[in-house]
């Protein structure tokens, strides 16, 4: 009797593995493509003095214009524009409102360009060693007409260490 049990497990193991050799895997891969542009990157440069965001123009659509709001006021001393791969500066205008500006494209920018924005001498009232300032960042499609959000980028400013 020990004997039958024993071949009859043994049976039903090999049974089971071979059964799921011979079953068919399934392989199912999603492929997420992103149709809009997002804010890729975001940081301080020249000692923390300038803040700036960076932003992947994806799809298939040319980005026309930008919006950058700033969540915490603070006060600049000017906004470059400039292509992110290469550094050279892209042709725009810039138009201040209270706590956001915009920026308007001479050409729309091509899908596939990552455009950097640097807020040059970037003055956050009440500033704070190690304080994080929040970017909310909407773009502009011709097609579209309206302004879509496409991302917040976090900006913390570094704090100071006297070495």
């Amino acid at each position: 009797m020990k004997k039958f049990v024993v071949r009859s497990l043994s049976a039903l193991a090999i049974a089971t593995s071979s059964f799921s050799l011979m079953a068919p895997a399934v392989h199912s891969q999603i492929s997420v493509g992103v149709s809009t542009p997002i804010v890729s990157n975001a940081g301080t440069s020249a000692r923390g003095e300038d803040h700036f965001v960076e932003v992947s123009v994806n799809g298939d659509m040319p980005l026309s214009r930008l919006k950058v709001v700033c969540v915490t006021f603070h006060k600049l001393s000017g906004v470059k524009v400039l292509d992110a791969d290469t550094g050279a500066e892209i042709p725009a205008s810039v138009d201040f409102g209270f706590e956001e500006f915009n920026i308007t494209f001479d050409t729309p920018v091509a899908a596939g360009t990552d455009v950097r924005i640097v807020m040059e001498d970037s003055r956050v009232r009440g500033r704070k060693d190690g304080l994080t300032v929040p970017y909310r960042i909407f773009a502009t499609y011709p097609e579209i007409g309206g302004e879509i959000p496409i991302g917040t980028a976090l900006i913390r400013i570094p704090e100071v260490t006297s070495r």
